[in-house]
């Protein structure tokens, strides 16, 4: 076991790849590069001038910063030949206070900024042309909301006169505008606001982490990072988890606690290998997991090796390597399974706490340090797995009851039935609601009848027999349930509009608050929030006087979800926007993720308590 353990580790090690990465704005700020004179002349000094133009209502830290975690604004500039620079001399910051400042002010740059930087050509320059090329490093931040860092180039010719030529002060001979490049810190990518971290869930504890790693406190904030991933447990569509977990662990031969404990570890350890993999993996694509992992496609694929699992649970035939394999790796039965498990529970989860992901890759981008990005991301898939750890330990107590080989086989086509049940759940996104409807009657209903009247597995375990029967009659009345038509609570329907230009510009100019719901009809969060959140009473009265729109993302591809995606900074769905009746988001509020009824309408309350102030 200790060296199964170890051999795992070398692969954690070994994986470390690059960390999520997003792009700063790219309108938020452009750079011109100019000298102080017409024509350089051999011996004579003159003035490099980077001006940095600003856009409103971003900024820049100034250089230097006001604080160690800070990035300065800085200018780099590539070494000439017969050319010498001296360091930049960097203007003094404007200080302003920001609502991430915490009350305390910081010094910044804002709109036109000059830096100048002293050159001294050689007597013997040649007279001719030269080319300087440069960078600027800079972090824009807004009101609310501090991007990545990011690299502007610029590139300036200059003409070279000979040593009897005067200097000829005036206008620049060049201007050249700049070319925004990707740093290698930030490729493009879309940025995400810092304002809505504390919207997630365990919001609270990602925005506290941010102000750790800024301080360097990591020590603190692994516990918090595990503490987010134990949180995630409690979103809904993880629940599925469980049968697969269960399923697993009560076919494992048998064996001590001890081996059933190091399978959990083993298992949970694969968990948090996808997750640090695929989390690092999707922000390095500018991609989220609710993008990448609700395709249609994955999720096919998942429900495909759900269903084969499934077959083979009811003898089709057995899952395992081959002999000479697992004599070769030394591997007993149940070590390499488990990790594969845990493997594929990581991607089963990724579609309910992708934009959890997102967020915290938001926030590990801006350190730079790959390896702790890495660890936190496997930190928070480690908080994710530990209740699966006592869950593991109760399924292999399954293996201690009465065996008789109809009994097992009982038990293992049950959990067959488990797990085909989770594939239909897992195809419900991309299925049309009608035949999802019916395609789980027909399964519920299907195996009830076939609990209570065919199956004869089993009938001489008297307390066996009756809870299969009992579960048959239960299955079916759910079937029932499904079938009856669903009738929607008086007062519980909220009038969404599909998102329009014209209807949202209606509203501002009518000084209507607007919540805008960002959804995709493969997202599995998003129709827990139609099926749970929206169709509560409570919820549908709280939006009273509010325009409600739904903007659909499923086809991420056409141009006008992109510039949907770019307008509202959306990384992920299920995507809440809340905007007062001036137009102006409440960041603060911003949801990412499903929230039962009753958090909702405190974020309802909140969000009428601030668009009243901002009528005043």
């Amino acid at each position: 076991m200790h060296r199964i353990i170890a051999s795992l580790l070398g692969v954690l090690l070994l994986s470390i790849t690059a960390v999520a990465q997003f792009a700063p704005p790219k309108d938020a700020l452009s750079v011109q590069a100019t000298a102080s004179v017409k024509q350089v002349v051999p011996g004579k000094r003159f003035d490099l001038l980077v001006t940095l133009n600003i856009k409103h209502p971003y900024h820049v830290n100034a250089n230097p910063a006001s604080e160690k975690f800070l990035i300065p604004t800085s200018v780099t500039i590539e070494p000439v030949s017969g050319i010498t620079f001296a360091p930049p001399q960097y203007p003094k910051g404007i200080q302003r206070e920001f609502a991430f400042t915490g009350g305390k002010k910081i010094a910044v740059y804002e709109g036109k900024t000059t830096i100048r930087i002293t050159a001294t050509p050689a007597k013997n320059l040649k007279p001719g042309e030269v080319t300087v090329r440069g960078k600027v490093h800079y972090q824009a931040c807004d009101e609310r909301s501090c991007y990545p860092p990011g690299d502007i180039a610029f590139t300036l010719k200059l003409k070279v006169g000979s040593a009897s030529a005067g200097v000829q002060t005036g206008e620049p001979q060049v201007t050249a505008q700049s070319g925004e490049t990707p740093s290698p810190d930030s490729p493009a990518n879309t940025p995400v606001a810092v304002g809505s971290l504390s919207s997630a869930p365990g919001g609270a504890y990602l925005q506290k982490l941010q102000d750790l790693l800024s301080t360097g406190r990591f020590g603190i904030a692994l516990p918090i990072i595990l503490l987010l991933g134990l949180l995630l447990n409690l979103t809904p569509c993880v629940y599925p988890l469980i049968p697969i977990t269960v399923s697993f662990f009560s076919r494992q031969t048998s064996g001590s606690q001890g081996r059933t404990f190091g399978l959990a570890l083993v298992y949970v350890l694969g968990m948090a290998l996808m997750y640090a993999s695929l989390g690092t993996a999707a922000a390095a694509l500018g991609k989220t997991f609710g993008f990448q992992l609700q395709n249609p496609w994955v999720l096919g694929g998942f429900a495909v090796i759900l269903i084969a699992l499934a077959l083979s649970m009811f003898g089709l035939y057995q899952l395992q390597l081959p002999a000479g394999l697992r004599n070769k790796a030394r591997l007993r039965e149940g070590w390499l399974g488990a990790l594969l498990m845990g493997l594929l529970v990581g991607v089963a989860a990724a579609p309910c706490v992708g934009p959890v992901v997102v967020a915290l890759a938001a926030v590990v981008s801006g350190t730079g340090n790959v390896p702790l990005g890495f660890l936190l991301f496997l930190t928070l898939g480690i908080g994710l797995g530990i209740p699966y750890i006592v869950l593991a330990m109760f399924s292999g107590a399954i293996r201690r009851l009465p065996r008789s080989g109809e009994w097992m086989v009982a038990v293992e086509h049950l959990f067959g039935f488990v797990l085909i049940g989770v594939a239909i759940f897992f195809l419900s996104p991309v299925l049309p609601a009608t035949v999802y409807k019916w395609l789980m009657f027909a399964f519920l209903a299907g195996v009830g009848v076939y609990l209570v009247a065919i199956d004869k597995l089993a009938k001489t375990v008297r307390g066996f027999l009756l809870f299969k029967r009992l579960l048959g009659v239960a299955l079916v009345a759910w079937a029932v349930l499904i079938a009856l038509p669903t009738q929607k609570a008086q007062g519980g329907h909220i009038a969404w509009q599909p998102y329009s230009e014209a209807v949202l510009q209606q509203a501002v100019a009518e000084g209507k608050p607007v919540v805008i719901d960002f959804y995709a009809d493969w997202c599995l969060p998003c129709k827990e929030l139609e099926a749970n959140t929206f169709s509560d009473p409570r919820v549908a009265q709280a939006f009273d006087g509010v325009v409600a729109l739904k903007a659909d993302l499923t086809r991420d591809e056409e141009p006008s979800v992109q510039e949907l995606k770019k307008r509202f900074r959306i990384v992920g769905v299920p995507t809440i926007v809340f905007l007062d009746g001036s137009g102006r988001e409440q960041e603060e509020l911003r949801l990412v993720q499903f929230e039962p009824p009753d958090a909702f309408l405190k974020r309802m309350a909140q969000f009428h308590s601030a668009a009243q102030t901002a009528k005043r």
